[in-house]
């Protein structure tokens, strides 16, 4: 047993997360490329515009990946996850529920009703009812940092956190 599964107590969804953040800070990337230095600036919308220098499919990192992620995407991070909720998993229906000023919770029903709990939220919010109510129910839960710094959110990593639960 690691460390990390010792810490987060089995709880695997945590201990990927912490896993994911910890290779982001260290540089634990399996791409070997060295990106180019890259320059960013801020536009009117306070959208953060870089040289797209990593490649696709990194999820974190100083540098914005050329995929697309919730910060070049042409609309607000939640348009972005709406979006991709409604093409890529549209067998599921879903309901939204604003809990915050910016905290959203998406409920994916399928043929056997719920499915999914997504919750998209800052990461200053340290707020777990969500989650412990998932797990008391038995429905799968995941949750998506919008303002992580470094934190990308791409396509495929959103993507596949879901598909992982729903397919």
């Amino acid at each position: 047993m690691g460390l990390l599964s010792k810490i987060f107590g089995g709880d695997s969804e945590a201990e990927k997360t912490a896993k994911d953040l910890l290779q982001g800070i260290f540089g634990g990337s399996s791409d070997n490329s060295s990106p180019d230095n890259s320059s960013s600036s801020d536009d009117q919308t306070g959208k953060d515009e870089r040289i797209y220098s990593s490649p696709s499919g990194d999820s974190w990192g100083d540098d914005m990946p050329a995929e697309e992620n919730q910060f070049n995407y042409n609309g607000s991070y939640i348009q972005y996850f709406e979006n991709i909720f409604g093409t890529e998993f549209a067998a599921y229906r879903t309901e939204k529920t604003n809990i915050g000023s910016d905290r959203y919770i998406y409920t994916f029903y399928g043929g056997a009703g719920k499915a999914l709990v997504v919750e998209l939220m800052p990461e200053s919010c340290s707020a777990y009812k969500i989650k412990q109510d998932c797990k008391k129910e038995n429905i799968p839960y995941l949750r998506f940092y919008h303002d992580h710094h470094g934190w990308w959110n791409t396509r495929s990593y959103v993507v596949g956190r879901i598909g992982k639960i729903l397919n």
